[in-house]
């Protein structure tokens, strides 16, 4: 019988080495692409879509009509605070609702119908109505994906609180003296006015694994695939 001896090939230097390479830039590419980016997905995230809904229909002010909303968006448009890594995107309520439905937005901040006449009258300005504590909604969108709808409710939550210090300084520099006679209480709460509260803005059903699904179910086709490969294999040996 001729031939190489099977110990004699497995002693053989290029077959190591061209394994050792192959398997070596495997690791390195999906160490890159997969793990690197998981680590630290904050400095990884770029344009990542969130709704920005203004539902404000303001209020007479001073004689002149006020929207905040409007001013609060447009600031938040405009703001280089997050750089490129959020995309927001100006809509009205109906269409955000579906935007989140698709799953193509991963949260979003809206500003209700009543908040200009709810700022104002913290300051005394509005005529009727008790004092309500106007509010910004954040809404997450867990079926977008966890992590995604992590990062765009902190960057939603973030962007919220900074609109309503915002809102504060305007109110205070339009309060005038009537606002020596108003509480220490009051007059810290009009520094910052609004309260952000965030809601689930498309809940899940019971059976999603927490949005997670679509991942474990590729988990299981891919296990299950190198599994039956791995046997189909020995049999095969087994039968030649």
């Amino acid at each position: 019988m001729s031939g190489i001896h099977p110990f004699r090939l497995l002693r053989a230097k290029p077959l190591w080495i061209a394994n050792g390479v192959i398997t070596g830039v495997l690791a390195l590419l999906f160490t890159v692409f997969y793990v690197g980016a998981n680590i630290d997905p904050v400095d990884h995230m770029k344009d990542l879509p969130v709704g920005l809904v203004n539902a404000d229909k303001g209020a007479a002010v001073g004689g002149k009509q006020v929207n905040l909303g409007a001013r609060i968006t447009e600031s938040i448009k405009k703001s280089t605070a997050s750089g490129d890594k959020i995309d927001w995107k100006v809509m009205d309520e109906k269409e955000m609702k579906e935007e989140i439905g698709k799953g193509k937005l991963y949260g979003a901040l809206v500003v209700p119908a009543d908040f200009t006449s709810a700022a104002a009258a913290l300051t005394g300005a509005a005529t009727t109505g008790a004092p309500t504590r106007p509010t910004l909604t954040v809404l997450t969108n867990q079926s977008a994906g966890s992590v995604g709808s992590s990062l765009a409710r902190t960057a939603t939550t973030q962007a919220a609180e900074h609109a309503s210090l915002q809102v504060g300084k305007e109110l205070t520099s339009q309060g005038g003296p009537g606002q020596a006679k108003l509480p220490a209480a009051a007059r810290l709460l009009l520094a910052d006015p609004a309260a952000v509260i965030v809601e689930d803005g498309h809940p899940l059903d019971s059976h999603s694994g927490l949005g997670l699904t679509a991942f474990y179910y590729a988990l299981v086709l891919v296990v299950c695939g190198m599994l039956s490969a791995n046997v189909i294999s020995g049999q095969v040996d087994h039968a030649l």
